[in-house]
């Protein structure tokens, strides 16, 4: 009997053992990120009259004092040379708030990074990665992580939407390596209606194609060119239009980015982009149900310099110009041929077009009150900034930022800043039509206590600009502290 134990034992091993030499090397890591949010004015005093004897109201945060830890877990798993996988967990929440009311989900363990990679796939240059995983390239002025980065889901949806970590994507991506050129070929999935496998199902879907390439010249100057394409097709179901008279949504983005370090110290970057396409409207908004012509403009201009002085301090500076264009009448019923207005009965052959630029999926201005309030389109944006290690391990930095409108807030191009906690607080712009949106200035120190262990504060003002009614333009202002510790 003790020989047919060890004899099945033995059989066990045998058969078990393929399994566990498959996996080459498993690594284990991640970060715990623990912070502290006060803010004040983020509704930059807005108010909105109910009537006589009635009580006026304060739509969006006025103040928010609280604490939220973000913990990421990644495991990699190399199966083989050629084959990886990859597994990341996510959780978000807000301290104490575990199981609130009985509904809370603020404590559920979700998925953030799942896929498999596959190294010489078919041939030699050809890697291809599957499944949920991070889709960013250049300075992230189109494609950056995962969505707009003043927006999120899950449990911070509605406390700090712009300081979300949850930033990817279900898609396919294959990167073919001819260096110096390397060519990624994407495709993921933006947004899903119900998956009930009927026939039009997809009809409520939003999908991104993509196509990147990056060229390495192999100057002194270490220049890279970049030129990408991607495309965003909505069918007209989708939840984003959400009527039965809407026409799909397309977008299609192709640009241009180039880096160079003309001397020493100094890196130079210039990028522009278009969008294309057709845009999908809701019935009784701008065209009524109807689609119009895309044609919207980006561009961007960076510098960034490493002074030649007091080295042991590391100064540099740094400024940067962007633009991204606007619509005279984004919110309302277009023109028709004619030169008239339908409103609501507007015609095929009209050559009306939608100027105003798509933030698509931008990752830009992380942690600036702005990017909280304010969605990357009808902008000019100047930032001027400096950075110095006054004391080992210690870093300290302070950005001016001042922001302008492309084209002038009015009723039928109205203005609406949007709110950390996911609200939307409409703001009335001056009667003059101003473009100055405000100006922003930023402090931010950081402290690297070991290699693993971080410190930082973060300190913001936010000063309304002439765009503002006097009304509404109140100072908002922010204080972030947080330690970060990696493994």
């Amino acid at each position: 009997m003790r020989n047919k134990v060890l004899l099945a034992v033995a059989l066990a091993a045998f058969m078990a053992a393929p399994a566990f030499a498959a996996v080459q090397n498993v690594k284990v890591s991640g970060d715990i990120d623990s912070t502290y949010i006060s803010r004040n004015n983020f509704n930059l005093g807005n108010y909105t009259f109910v009537g006589a004897g009635s009580q006026n109201t304060r739509p969006g945060l006025d103040k928010q004092s609280v604490f939220i830890t973000q913990t990421r877990v990644r495991i990699d798993a190399d199966l083989s040379d050629n084959v990886s996988t990859t597994v990341g967990l996510i959780n978000e929440r807000a301290w104490g708030s575990d199981g609130a009311g009985g509904t809370s989900t603020d404590s559920d363990v979700d998925l953030y990074l799942a896929y498999a990679t596959l190294r010489e796939f078919l041939y030699s240059p050809l890697t291809v990665s599957v499944g949920r995983q991070v889709f960013h390239y250049g300075n992230g002025l189109v494609m950056g992580d995962g969505g707009v980065n003043n927006a999120a889901t899950g449990p911070l949806a509605g406390i700090a939407a712009d300081l979300t970590k949850r930033t990817a994507y279900d898609g396919v991506k294959a990167i073919l390596d001819y260096k110096p050129l390397t060519l990624d070929l994407l495709y993921f999935k933006n947004d899903s209606g119900v998956n009930t496998g009927a026939q039009n199902a997809t009809k409520d879907d939003s999908d991104v194609f993509g196509a990147n390439a990056n060229y390495q010249l192999g100057d002194a100057m270490s220049t890279v060119a970049e030129g990408y394409f991607f495309a965003r097709t909505t069918g007209d179901k989708s939840t984003v239009l959400a009527a039965a008279s809407d026409k799909g949504d397309q977008l299609y983005v192709p640009g241009l980015r180039v880096s160079t370090n003309p001397i020493k110290g100094l890196n130079t970057q210039a990028e522009v982009a278009w969008q294309l396409g057709r845009k999908g409207t809701t019935a009784g908004t701008l065209a009524g149900g109807d689609n119009i012509r895309r044609n919207a403009m980006a561009y961007q201009f960076m510098a960034s310099y490493t002074l030649p002085v007091y080295e042991q301090y590391k100064p540099m500076v740094n400024a940067a110009f962007t633009h991204v264009s606007g619509d005279k009448n984004a919110g309302v019923g277009r023109y028709g041929a004619e030169g008239v207005n339908p409103i609501g009965a507007f015609k095929a052959n009209s050559k009306e077009v939608y100027t105003a630029w798509d933030p698509f999926n931008e990752a830009q201005g992380s942690g600036t009150i702005y990017n909280t309030l304010f969605n990357l389109t009808n902008m000019n944006i100047v930032a001027v900034g400096g950075q110095v290690t006054p004391l080992e391990d210690i870093t300290a930095g302070f950005t001016w930022s001042n922001l302008t409108a492309d084209r002038k807030y009015s009723t039928q191009n109205p203005l609406t800043i949007l709110q950390p906690d996911g609200t939307t607080a409409n703001t009335p712009a001056t009667d003059g039509g101003h473009k100055g949106l405000g100006n922003e200035y930023d402090v931010n120190v950081n402290y690297a206590y070991t290699e693993d262990v971080t410190f930082g504060v973060s300190l913001g003002w936010f000063v309304p600009g002439n765009a503002f009614s006097n009304a509404n333009d109140n100072t908002a202002s922010q204080a972030l502290a947080h330690v970060l510790v990696n493994f």
